[in-house]
């Protein structure tokens, strides 16, 4: 397990974990967004050896911060972006710096770092999974199409919807592993690839079988948002109880216990029950 070898080698396991600061971390993730992580490394080093403080990044022309980060692309949106988040924490605080997050509670972090244009739940999600070293489900591109595909959210969820839902289903010790084993798993198999791209067009011929096709449904069973919510709301409308609890995913009497159980494995079937029947992670 990937947290089992991160405690052995006492090295991280991906590159967003690398120990840096929340601000470094933020950026860092602000410089992944649509590219690679070779070319986002590349752009963040870059950044780094160009300017020796994130105060030389703020006082910059913004022309030259663009320049630093062109590797990665949107160079001019992203310069853009982080000079205006390290404006706001000047005013706010007198220093560009981020340290002061980590006495936060979870939901304070995501509320103070969503409020910057540009961080979204994901972005926020990987400070919190890498930097904070907090529980947390990051959603990015592998995990999301991945995870729809199981089954495991709604066919037609969208990221931040995804992220939602699997912060539910998940279970806290698991987060982290499961993250970064989708992450590896959508990077070298060619089956999981986004839909549409060579990646995937290639995986017929490629004479690899994926690992996880077994567990796959058949996309015709995948449950979008809009049928699943509707099916559930005529459940709740007239159906007996205990039809209901069987499109929760399970008998009655299991789907009964594990709701009067609660804790997280309670809230999973909960969700399960309101937007119809998904595998549960924990069955796989």
């Amino acid at each position: 397990m990937p947290s089992a070898q991160r405690r052995a080698s006492g090295r991280p396991q991906v590159g967003c974990e690398e120990k840096r600061s929340v601000l470094d971390s933020l950026v860092r993730t602000l410089l992944s967004q649509n590219t690679t992580d070779i070319t986002s490394g590349r752009a963040f080093a870059t950044l780094k050896q160009r300017f020796p403080t994130w105060e030389a990044v703020r006082a910059a022309p913004a022309a030259d911060v663009a320049d630093a980060i062109r590797v990665g692309g949107l160079a001019d949106m992203k310069a853009a972006r982080i000079q205006a988040i390290l404006d706001t924490l000047v005013a706010e605080r007198g220093a560009c710096s981020l340290e002061h997050l980590r006495a936060l509670p979870t939901p304070e972090v995501k509320a103070e770092l969503g409020r910057f244009k540009g961080v979204g739940k994901k972005t926020a999600s990987c400070v919190l999974l890498f930097a904070l070293e907090r529980e947390d489900m990051a959603v990015d591109t592998h995990v999301w199409e991945i995870t729809k595909a199981l089954g495991w959210v709604p066919s037609n969820a969208s990221r931040d919807q995804a992220y939602d839902h699997l912060n539910e289903l998940v279970p806290e010790e698991l987060r982290y592993d499961l993250h970064v084993l989708l992450v590896r798993h959508g990077k070298a198999c060619p089956h999981c690839a986004k839909a549409g791209s060579a990646k995937q067009q290639a995986a017929a011929s490629s004479g690899v079988a994926c690992p996880l096709a077994d567990l796959k449904p058949p996309k015709a069973k995948l449950v979008a948002f809009k049928a699943a919510k509707a099916a559930a709301s005529k459940a709740k409308g007239g159906k007996p109880k205990q039809q209901q609890q069987q499109r929760a995913g399970g008998s009655g009497e299991g789907t009964a216990a594990a709701g009067a159980a609660g804790g997280s494995d309670g809230k999973r079937r909960k969700v399960a029950a309101e937007y119809g029947q998904f595998t549960d992670p924990l069955e796989v």
